[in-house]
């Protein structure tokens, strides 16, 4: 299981009342408070600026992962190659990802930097792999089990080589645990000051964790470079989590499970510059995005969000849902509802105030629904709360999902934008949960998605367990991929959104919890500090905690040294 936070969801504004219906259906809006009840007139756009693929321009990679047989969860290698060929992605690297079994003599030197995902403790590494890394001077980096198999080749120890020795795996310590807790285990790592936990926690009455660490010692500190640490809380034992001796690294577990905001994932996506050896300059910007912005929107919870961010010189970005539908009138008192763009006069009012203010759009999905049928938790079958690429009822891709069906909706979305003269930015994939035919059709349109996503092990998943089972993966990004394993550009959302009890979350979110994920974030040398918020926060309904909330999070952001961008404004190659 590979989880992190998820999802935009809180969908548009679902206390908003409509001004009565004018001609044709859409609402006609009072001149206050956006100064005018005419829409800006544009001109209508052909088409958006073709993405452009160049080749790319990084290291070449080679990932390996273990893959065994008859194994039900044989292709979690290929996920967490998945996982890590997106953060080489930041690199513009250069990447081939194959099963550790299929690799043949002397590859090694053939590539800048080869990385073993070794998740399947206990699986015989290919003889001729473990010799080639013995003898290369090229990049090598191991992830987690199976190093003690090293030692196995005739002549060669880690400690003569490396200055240090392999111990093996620990899990969860022995010993009695209170009911409904969690048993200690190597869970914190140490770097720059700061410590991050592994997420560990108790799910349907099932411990969610991955306790697995492997251990090694450091025989000679002049030759082994220990660039973080992980600890024992309970038992106060310490050892390497990234290990470093000339050009090979060690890493004591798999970074990419349970990966969340203040994880050890954010440790690996900093030291991959040093693995690499392609450093990048110190840098932190912030990015916000007002979500599910729809026909919706209600102007008394928008324009003060807007103003706000204006007057303090701070450009922002809105994930707009082009046709707002609700054909069970879920959220309009029972009255099946459809505004396209060319009808949604408020919302176009909305867009225009925010663009003369810094404002950006970003295309969220045609219609953040099913056209089908209600697909959600709880199913209304309304824009912004319902799911459009997933059918998240079957857990698996819609009915009749293609890469020619994904690709009509994102087109057909993007229309109704550029007939009046709107061009977005960039794309955000509704809830971040899209089969892979999603962003197969969004990196024909667009250049740049804005967004954290779900990815999966095949291109068509079937995550029945058992025998050959699909994984999907959710990830997060600290920083700019240059490329995703479809060729997208990814701008990061890492810092997650406001969340407050009131609205049925399990978990709150608080200012106070977005700025401290700020400060783990800035670990990362380049790394970003991106969120949203969704506007009716800020409205009455909070009691004026959203607004006060969200200066919290500007003002904490600006005092961790970020400044602030947004989509357009970051190099578009």
């Amino acid at each position: 299981m590979v989880i992190a936070l998820t999802a935009c969801g809180g969908g548009s504004d679902p206390f908003y009342s409509q001004p009565p219906a004018g001609p044709g259906g859409g609402a006609t809006p009072p001149v206050f408070p956006f100064g005018t009840n005419v829409p800006v007139p544009r001109a209508p756009v052909a088409a958006l600026p073709a993405p452009v693929r160049t080749p790319p321009a990084g290291p070449r990679v080679l990932i390996l992962y273990d893959e065994p047989e008859d194994n039900q969860y044989a292709r979690l290698g290929r996920g967490f190659g998945i996982m890590l060929q997106n953060l080489l992605g930041h690199f513009d690297a250069e990447v081939q990802a194959i099963p550790v079994q299929q690799y043949r003599n002397g590859s090694v030197n053939e590539y800048h930097t080869t990385f073993y995902i070794g998740w399947a403790t206990g699986q015989t590494v290919p003889t001729n792999f473990l010799s080639d890394v013995s003898r290369t001077n090229a990049r090598v980096v191991w992830l987690r089990s199976n190093l003690e198999q090293m030692n196995l080749l005739d002549g060669f120890s880690t400690r003569s080589r490396w200055g240090f020795v392999p111990w093996g795996s620990r899990f969860f310590d022995a010993g009695p645990t209170p009911a409904g807790s969690v048993p200690s285990f190597f869970s914190t790592v140490y770097y720059k000051n700061l410590s991050f936990q592994k997420r560990a926690t108790i799910y349907e009455g099932e411990i969610a964790a991955d306790p697995e660490v492997f251990i090694t010692e450091v025989t000679d500190r002049t030759r082994a470079r220990v660039h973080a640490v992980i600890g024992n809380p309970a038992t106060g034992a310490t050892a390497p989590y990234v290990l470093q001796s000339d050009n090979f690294w060690f890493v004591a577990d798999l970074p990419f499970n349970y990966i969340h905001a203040r994880d050890r994932y954010l440790v690996f996506a900093d030291l991959l510059h040093d693995m690499l050896g392609v450093d990048h300059a110190e840098s932190h910007q912030a990015m916000i995005r007002l979500e599910d912005i729809d026909a919706k929107v209600d102007p008394d919870n928008f324009k003060p969000v807007v103003d706000y961010l204006h007057a303090r010189g701070i450009p922002f970005s809105m994930a707009t849902i082009p046709h707002y539908k609700d054909p069970y009138g879920s959220q309009n008192n029972g009255v099946p509802t459809d505004i396209p763009l060319a009808e949604a006069t408020t919302l176009r009012l909305a867009l225009d105030y925010a663009l003369a203010r810094g404002g950006e759009i970003v295309q969220h999905g045609l219609s953040h629904q099913s056209d089908t049928y209600r697909n959600g938790f709880p199913g209304t079958g309304g824009s912004g709360l319902d799911y459009e690429f997933w059918d998240v009822m079957r857990n698996a891709p819609m009915a009749g999902d293609s890469v020619a069906w994904a690709l009509n909706r994102v087109n057909t979305g993007l229309r109704q934008f550029l007939d009046l003269g709107y061009q977005p930015v960039a794309w955000e994939t509704p809830h971040y949960h899209g089969a892979p035919s999603v962003l197969q059709a969004v990196e024909q349109v667009y250049q740049t998605a804005y967004q954290r996503h779900t990815y999966y092990t095949s291109g068509t998943p079937n995550l029945t367990p058992g025998l050959g089972a699909d994984f999907e993966l959710w990830q997060f990004f600290p920083y700019v991929i240059e490329r995703d394993i479809y060729g997208l550009r990814v701008l990061p959302e890492n810092l997650g959104n406001l969340q407050y009890y009131q609205f049925g979350v399990e978990e709150e979110l608080t200012p106070q919890d977005v700025v401290r994920n700020a400060e783990y974030a800035r670990v990362v040398r380049d790394g970003f500090a991106s969120f949203f918020i969704h506007p009716f926060l800020i409205g009455e309904i909070t009691g004026g905690r959203g607004m006060r909330d969200l200066q919290e999070i500007v003002t904490g952001l600006e005092a961790l040294g970020y400044t602030w961008t947004s989509p357009s404004r970051l190099d578009n190659r």
